[in-house]
């Protein structure tokens, strides 16, 4: 009896898994391929794959190889899917690139990928931000009225200027 019940409720839980839709992936058919190459590349055989391999192994996925001896980049459609890859979350592995090779980095790698990101991205955020402040502090950004004076709350300018702002040019309605 007590087997019965445990088949029974296996059986239960079989049922309904069955019924459950799978959730649709948001990475294309062509970006799975490519990760499942570099991933069975980089964990089982150790080795990056490269940009010629990926284009020769999922040409059926619509990798093309440009032949153009002025090309940087052979087959930009390589960098596109990979970034897709890294920047979703159906999958916890980031795929490292250098030099038209790709692989899945180990903690100390992807560490330092991220390091160098940072390095590339802080120098423009600081730009950024001081730029900003500049705009700010020096009334650039600000809208003037036909006197140059800045539209702020007490403007009488101010009703004309919410109005307009409100107001879709390229659409021709009010928003």
């Amino acid at each position: 009896m007590i087997f019965q019940n445990l088949f029974d409720k296996s059986m239960q839980e079989d049922e309904t898994t069955e019924e459950k839709k799978p959730q649709e992936s948001s990475l294309s058919p062509r970006c799975w391929a490519l990760y499942r190459l570099i991933y069975n590349n980089s964990i089982y055989h150790h080795r990056k794959t490269t940009q010629r391999e990926i284009c020769e192994k999922l040409k059926d996925y619509g990798y093309e190889w440009n032949d153009d001896i002025k090309a940087h980049d052979h087959c930009s459609a390589v960098w596109k899917d990979i970034k897709d890859n890294n920047e979703s979350l159906e999958h916890d592995k980031i795929i490292i690139s250098k030099n038209f090779e790709y692989w899945i980095g180990s903690k100390e790698e992807t560490k330092q990928f991220l390091q160098k990101l940072w390095k590339d991205l802080s120098p423009r955020l600081s730009r950024y931000w001081k730029y900003l402040k500049k705009v700010e502090q020096d009334g650039q950004g600000k809208v003037l009225d036909k006197n140059l004076n800045p539209i702020d709350e007490n403007s009488k300018a101010r009703k004309f200027y919410e109005a307009f702002n409100e107001y879709n040019v390229e659409m021709g309605v009010k928003e």
